[in-house]
Parts: structure tokens; sequence; C-alpha cells
């Protein structure tokens, strides 16, 4: 009897192998999900940045659209807006039609040290 119940306790617990084995797996297992949460937490600040100039370069355009003769401004450069602190941008205007004004914004910030940059386009009319 005593040689059954010895087989019986080694037979029915873990081994340090299977241990170790569980172990390697969680872990990898961690680091794969880790390094996710890494590359989607980059991906949401990109989305954030660039949500933040498509808003920006709507508000310029919409405050560029109540102007009642465009083709008088000048172009601009260098520009913030009090609502959108780290992003500059410029305003540069072509002439596209006998009553139309091409006005393109090109929005910058600076994300990770590296410059970014997106340039919107309207075309505003001359009342």
């Amino acid at each position: 009897m005593n040689i059954d119940s010895s087989r019986r306790r080694r037979s029915s617990g873990f081994t340090l192998l299977e241990i170790l084995i569980a172990l390697l797996i969680l872990i990898v297992s961690l680091v794969s999900v880790f390094a996710l949460f890494g590359a989607a937490s980059a991906s949401h600040r990109r989305a954030v940045a660039a949500q933040n100039a498509s808003q920006l370069a709507y508000t310029v355009l919409a405050e560029l659209e109540q102007v009642p003769n465009p083709g008088a401004l000048a172009n601009m450069a260098g520009k913030t807006h009090p609502s959108f602190d780290g992003y500059t941008y410029d305003v540069t205007f072509t002439q596209a039609g006998a009553n139309e004004i091409e006005a393109a914004v090109t929005i910058r910030w600076k994300r990770g040290g590296k410059d970014e940059s997106e340039v919107y386009r309207t075309i505003l009319l001359k009342r």
C-alpha cells in the first residue's frame, strides 16, 4: 500500500517543468498584450493630434468665410489660436476664378519631437 500511495501523490500534482512551461506561456502572453497597449496608445495619440489639426483648420476656414472680400487678405504664417496649444498654422490664398479664392491652411505641430503637418483647402467666394 505504501508504494501505491506514493505513486498517486506524484501523479496528482504538477512537476517543476510543467510549472515553468506554464509560467513561460503566461509571460509571453503578457508581453504581447503590453506591446499591443503601447501600439494602441501611440495610434490614439496620432488620431487625437490629427483631429485637433482638423478642428483648428475648420475653425480658421470658418473665420475666413466670414470675410466679405477674401481676395484682399494677405497670406498668414506662423499664426496660433488660443484654443489649440502647440499648433501653428499658415494660410495662403490663390486666385481660383473671377470671384473665387482658394485658401490653403497648413497646420503644424510636434509629436514625439518630430514635426507633423496637414494641409486643408477650400474655395472662398467674394461677396
